[in-house]
């Protein structure tokens, strides 16, 4: 018996003494991310705490580009003042929109940018 408790007090100060932190940090995807070293402090997938608020959408560029659909370009240039639909003997169709600036903007049959003028 002396034998068994000279082994248990034995292991119990020999051993150490397992521990660690764990850190509930927020994904880029909005999801719980567990870690073992502070949040402030990037992972993969890592976006800090205070980053819980909506997030924004890109900033939209000036003008249309090129491959653009056309919500692209309403959401860029608003609703054009003049909308031409035209099917030239070569090719397929296409839309023109003309705004008031003599900007205008030329989708494809497709519905994408294909040529812009300024």
């Amino acid at each position: 018996m002396l034998k068994s408790v000279c082994v248990f007090f034995s292991v119990l100060f020999v051993a150490p003494l397992a521990s660690a932190e764990v850190f509930k940090c927020v994904g880029k995807y909005g999801e719980a991310l567990y870690q073992n070293f502070p949040c402030q402090f990037k992972s993969m997938g890592w976006t800090p705490m205070d980053a819980q608020s909506p997030k924004k959408s890109p900033a939209l560029p000036a003008q249309p580009d090129i491959g653009m659909t056309t919500e692209e370009v309403k959401a860029i240039w608003g609703e054009p003042t003049d909308t031409v639909q035209e099917e030239p003997q070569k090719g397929g169709r296409f839309e023109v929109w003309s705004y008031d600036d003599s900007r205008s903007v030329r989708f494809d049959s497709k519905g994408r940018v294909s040529a812009i003028t300024l």
